[in-house]
């Protein structure tokens, strides 16, 4: 049934998701992509990658619901865990089960804790997903395989770091770990684009097949997310399986390095301070604010 049945997690620096498929072995795959936010008036294929706990720095929500009751928090605030962006805190460090990671707050937590309490929250959120839309036929984690994204450039440390996030969070357990499937980002989007139909993605002078049916073609990905940015370069083969041309490479230059090097820029402009005295007055996400006063 596992071999089938596959759901698979998106775990970004800035957004996570995930999809999932029942399609029976040898049919054309059908993913289900969960949709989010729909209790704030959005509709969007992911919510935002945060984290909330209380003092006791037991669970509380993740996405748009931690990121809301954090900010209706105010002096609460101070007392409880609240973790974005966190991802990136496994990119080029020494890892081990005793690393801690930072709260918007200052204090800190065990980074596996935060990493398996997400993965946690994402797992039983895809198998209720699930059970409310198969007649509400209850299924466990070990019925799917799952498949679990990591960036290109993290070292084999951070990889093994996930992987035992997922397994204290119940995704696999031990002896099935061959259930968890670890996928580099800009491969997993290389398959997609070349199922993608050539009409609006690919250039008018090379056809109107998809990239699946067009052995020959050589392309790059390049995943710009908030945190890396991964390029990879493929080449299609007949019966549309790829050939990678190069080793995957990228940097740690996501989209959230290009917002903190335009603050940087910000505090150059506006000098004595004016823009630190700015973000603890208005950014509302801070606890220094007075929001949180």
């Amino acid at each position: 049934m596992g071999d089938s049945y596959v759901i698979a997690i998106d775990f970004g620096t800035a957004y996570s998701g995930y999809a999932f498929s029942m399609t029976p072995r040898g049919e054309e795959i059908d993913p289900f992509l969960k949709r989010w936010g729909k209790e704030l008036g959005l509709d969007t294929p992911k919510t935002p990658t945060c984290i909330l706990f209380n003092e006791e720095e037991e669970f509380l929500k993740f996405g748009y619901e931690a990121k809301t009751e954090y900010l209706n928090m105010r002096g609460k605030a101070r007392k409880h865990y609240f973790f974005e962006a966190f991802k990136m805190a496994l990119y080029g460090k020494t890892l081990n089960k005793d690393m801690t990671i930072k709260a918007a707050n200052g204090k800190s937590m065990k980074a596996l804790k935060v990493f398996t309490e997400a993965l946690r929250y994402l797992k039983e959120d895809a198998l209720k997903t699930i059970a409310a839309n198969t007649a509400g036929t209850k299924f466990i984690a070990s019925d799917f395989t799952w498949v679990l994204t990591v960036p290109t450039i993290w070292d084999p440390s951070a990889k093994q770091f996930m992987r035992e996030a997922a397994t204290q969070a119940g995704i696999v357990t031990k002896g099935t770990e061959d259930r968890l499937v670890i996928a580099l980002e800009p491969e997993a989007a290389s398959v997609w684009c070349k199922k993608l139909p050539a009409e609006g993605f690919i250039s008018q002078n090379h056809g109107g097949d998809s990239l699946e049916h067009s052995p020959g073609t050589q392309y790059i990905v390049v995943d710009c997310g908030g945190g890396t940015i991964d390029i990879t370069v493929h080449e299609v083969l007949d019966g549309g399986a790829l050939k990678a041309l190069h080793k995957a490479s990228g940097n740690d230059l996501g989209g959230q390095t290009v917002d903190k090097k335009y603050k940087e820029f910000l505090r150059e402009i506006f000098c004595d301070g004016l823009w630190d005295e700015y973000e603890k007055v208005y950014c509302s996400s801070s606890p220094d604010s007075p929001a949180f006063q």
